[in-house]
């Protein structure tokens, strides 16, 4: 009963340590709570096929899936995250927020949030794949709240009507 008991306990450890890593910086001691303006950085570059150069510190899959922001930008600007960087003061008002903080003349400013969160890349990918597949916004928009958003959260057609 002891062991069982420990077992178990181990398991919520391992569990909620993850949960909470979700949206961690590479960087010690971060606060990942900190997920608003302040804790951003931010890089223009001339468009969505050239990459900012902060990318160089995150890995490999996370460069890939930033590289598809342009593919799927429509349907990002239509979408809620679920990190929790909706709800902050300097509130992100879409999924698109995560990654790009202007598009502005052709010129595109980048920012590092989404690179610090496995939510943010979660919902990208999600989303790439759903478009690939010929889904609609409004199937898109159903997956991802029933995927992501916390219960009596509202719906990301809700915040983003079609």
């Amino acid at each position: 009963m002891k062991t069982k008991w420990y077992g178990t306990l181990f398991a919520g450890l391992i569990f909620g340590s993850l949960a909470l890593s979700a949206c961690g910086q590479k960087e010690a001691g971060h606060d990942h709570t900190m997920h608003g303006k302040e804790s951003e950085q931010y890089e223009a570059s001339a468009s969505f096929t050239e990459m900012p150069e902060f990318l160089t510190k995150y890995t490999d899959n996370t460069q890939a899936t930033y590289a598809l922001v342009g593919q799927v930008k429509e349907e990002l600007k239509m979408l809620n995250c679920y990190c929790g960087c909706m709800d902050y003061e300097s509130a992100h008002d879409s999924l698109y927020r995560c990654f790009i903080a202007l598009e502005e003349n052709g010129e595109v400013t980048w920012t590092d949030h989404g690179a610090q969160c496995g939510i943010c890349l979660e919902e990208l990918r999600d989303t790439v794949e759903l478009t690939a597949a010929g889904k609609s916004i409004e199937e898109i928009q159903t997956f991802i709240d029933d995927k992501y958003a916390p219960e009596g959260a509202p719906s990301s057609s809700e915040v983003h009507p079609g």
